[in-house]
């Protein structure tokens, strides 16, 4: 069975039974909440299993400095920070940790963004990926961003290999692809991707250096779903791969009405 449970860890008793409300009436995982670093060791040990995400305090009684999101992550949890003050140096501490997203402290209106976040990232540990770039060093850069979102990432080195990958497993649904590629590029690849998929059933997010603007419009004509100028901050990257999958879940649904209707 997939684990559907989620950890809490936080030591305010309000805001814990704020986010607990929330995602009770939004959603259907179930939750363990633990006020301090000791407790939430405890519930891992004994709820391994169960757990696939933590929301995590950065700062506790017993962990000032965001040990428990080391925790956490130790044990191969999905990680969402929640902090009551942001700067650009905690904003680098998240980035090396790994995690999934991070959260303003607030009032109830605030935890919805956050309950959505969780949503995305419970179901992207269904989704399969193809990371297409010749350099091994941005495959394995993208393939990390792709783990911390809970995407599963498959790579190939160029156009030509990566329609090779796609043959062989037919449940990718999500493409990241470079330009520039020996033997076939990232624009040519999208054409063939096409060809066989619609863009509303295997999305393609184009990928190349800065000053190449007219490439963006060129990946969007042939059938690119989004577009990513590099370097690009891990934040708009995540933003856009879910967004992108959050259009194909709709789409979905939508063929899965018509579909139902259709029979009635």
């Amino acid at each position: 069975m997939s684990a559907n449970t989620l950890l809490i860890v936080e030591d305010s008793f309000v805001q814990a039974k704020i986010i607990r409300k929330q995602f009770e009436v939004l959603t259907d995982f179930s939750m363990l909440i633990a006020p301090n670093l000791s407790e939430a060791a405890a519930l891992i040990t004994a709820h391994k299993e169960k757990l696939f995400a933590a929301v995590v305090d950065l700062n506790l009684p017993d962990a000032p400095d965001g040990e428990a999101v080391d925790l956490c992550r130790e044990h191969g949890l999905v990680c969402i920070v929640l902090t009551a003050s942001f700067d650009e140096s905690l904003r680098q501490q998240f980035l090396e940790k790994r995690v999934a997203d991070y959260f303003l402290k607030g009032s109830i209106d605030d935890i919805e963004p956050l309950t959505v976040s969780v949503q995305r990232l419970h179901a992207n540990r269904r989704v399969t990926a193809l990371v297409v770039d010749d350099s091994a060093t941005q495959r394995q850069i993208v393939k990390k961003m792709l783990a911390a979102q809970c995407i599963a990432a498959l790579e190939a080195t160029d156009g030509m290999e990566a329609l090779e990958v796609l043959a062989q497993n037919p449940g990718i649904r999500l493409v990241i692809t470079d330009f520039e590629m020996p033997r076939m590029d990232g624009i040519t690849l999208v054409r063939e991707i096409r060809g066989k998929h619609k863009i509303n059933d295997m999305a393609v997010i184009g990928l190349s250096s800065a000053g190449s603007g007219p490439l963006t419009a060129k990946f969007l004509k042939y059938g690119a779903n989004d577009f990513l100028t590099k370097p690009f901050e891990a934040e708009e990257f995540y933003w856009r791969v879910n967004q992108t999958l959050n259009i194909l879940d709709v789409m979905q649904e939508l063929r899965d009405y018509r579909d139902h209707a259709a029979k009635r």
